[in-house]
């Protein structure tokens, strides 16, 4: 039975950040989220369960005691989804929950009806030393996390909890709301802090004994094999286990200095090359191998301008040519390029949206019209335009081994990277002496791939600078 939904803005995001203070980028910042797992701005897991548990109390309001509450963040919510609150089983000593978007659940929790436990945690919080909120999220290191102890003060006074959660904290009261509103500011800002998941909340309601007014917590698991971590919690009257994850960093591509001797110093000049998508990633390290080899180079950015500016200025700083274009694949390619003084001689095409995202069906047709507006038409836009000024245009087009290999969630991205390969075949049989170079790529380490289990992933500069140096070779003399 669905009880509510809700489309999270950015504008709940802030003020979500404001009383609670988890500030961390993955949840407040469109450029920095980007270089995560997730691609872009997702929901704080425990505003979703605090507003699940605010629909199921508005709707029953004789709901018994609470007992026990667990949760499962099992994949993201976005910023601008349209999520339900959905109860899939309910009896009397407990109910069970899920939040969905599209009718496929992205989150579970359990909640267990009964009187509290005796007792209350093993934590002795007065003897744990206070922990300062920090003003921006804490880039610990995995080893710093093992052992990590304190006590958090609550942000979230009885006054924001009643505003935001008024049916929620009339069942629990305001120290539980703010005991579960601290958990995510310790996940998100203090442990594992900037690269975490807030992935499991397993805790029991406890009578309060002149408790301080904050969340203890200790580190008391952490497995470098999963990057995971075990939190044991206590305060305002709650009591449990919170369970995360620490992201690997965002991909760091070879610097200039680095590759300096892969290639000549003079082995492309005399190319003009535009990068589409060069802001980071596969379209960065091959901005930084062409200009290093004396290319002019143009990288473009669509959404991440400081990244662009950040490759461009070491690109420089390294004695190259570079220069930052603002380019959307999805729009006219005419108008974007009309003030290149210069046509490029050579294009690769780094083009994506965010790749990996949840859906409830094997298929999408919006999801293959987002590929393919990129992929297929825009790349087609995009080289028409380029080879009317330049028809020995010679441009790169990086298909992936998802097209035959296609994991599970991934049919429409092959689909539209597939019918790229033909639009490539089509054009290499009639529109010499243009050339398209297309290679499907392996699974390479970058911001959309990264994960926090060890994955075996092909070398990037050992993948790519064989490509550049084809795709560099045309045009031929002999053709």
């Amino acid at each position: 039975m669905k009880l509510a939904e809700r489309t999270f803005r950015q504008a709940d995001q802030s003020k979500f950040a404001s009383v609670t203070g988890d500030r961390n980028p993955m949840h407040m910042d469109a450029l920095l989220a980007r270089r995560t797992q997730a691609g872009a701005p997702v929901v704080h897991g425990i505003h979703l369960l605090l507003w699940a548990l605010d629909s199921v109390c508005a709707a029953q309001q004789d709901l018994p005691s609470l007992r026990q509450l667990r949760a499962q963040f099992n994949k993201f919510v976005y910023v601008d989804e349209c999520a339900e609150v959905v109860i899939t089983q309910q009896r009397e000593t407990g109910m069970r929950l899920a939040i969905a978007v599209d009718g496929a659940p992205r989150s579970k929790i359990a909640i267990q009806f009964g009187e509290p436990l005796e007792g209350s945690s093993a934590l002795d919080a007065k003897s744990l030393e206070p922990i300062p909120l920090p003003q921006e999220a804490l880039p610990l290191k995995f080893e710093q996390m093992l052992g990590r102890c304190g006590l958090l003060g609550f942000q979230m006074n009885e006054q924001d909890a009643a505003e935001l959660f008024p049916a929620a904290t009339r069942w629990l009261g305001p120290r539980r709301i703010a005991a579960l509103a601290a958990s995510t500011c310790l996940v998100g800002m203090v442990c594992p802090g900037l690269h975490s998941i807030y992935s499991d909340l397993d805790v029991h309601t406890c009578a309060e004994t002149d408790s301080p007014n904050g969340l203890a917590f200790r580190c008391t698991e952490a497995d470098p094999r999963f990057r995971s971590i075990d939190l044991e919690i206590a305060g305002g009257g709650l009591a449990g286990v919170v369970q995360g994850f620490a992201r690997t960093p965002p991909v760091q591509q070879a610097t200039m200095q680095s590759l300096a001797g892969a290639v000549g110093p003079a082995e492309f000049a005399g190319s003009n090359a535009l990068i589409v998508g060069g802001s980071r990633g596969l379209g960065e390290l091959t901005a930084k191998l062409l200009a290093t080899g004396g290319a002019q180079v143009t990288i473009t950015w669509q959404a991440g301008r400081e990244d662009a500016e950040r490759v461009a200025k070491e690109i420089r700083g390294a004695g190259g040519w570079c220069t930052p274009l603002a380019y959307d694949a999805r729009k006219s390619a005419e108008e974007q390029l009309a003030h290149l003084q210069d046509p490029p001689t050579h294009v690769y095409y780094f083009a994506t949206p965010a790749i990996f995202k949840p859906q409830a069906q094997i298929f999408s047709t919006d999801r293959l019209r987002e590929f393919m507006s990129i992929y297929v038409d825009g790349f087609w836009r995009l080289s028409e335009t380029l080879r009317a000024r330049q028809p020995k245009l010679s441009v790169f087009y990086p298909s992936t081994v998802f097209v035959a290999e296609r994991p599970e969630g991934m049919a429409e991205y092959a689909m539209a990277k597939a019918a790229g390969e033909v639009l490539c075949a089509e054009m290499n049989a009639l529109l010499g002496p243009a050339h398209v170079t297309v290679s499907r790529l392996p699974k390479m380490l970058t911001d959309q791939s990264a994960s926090v289990t060890a994955e075996e992933m092909a070398d990037p500069l050992a993948t790519m600078l064989p490509i550049v140096r084809e795709v560099q070779s045309w045009p031929r003399q002999s053709l």
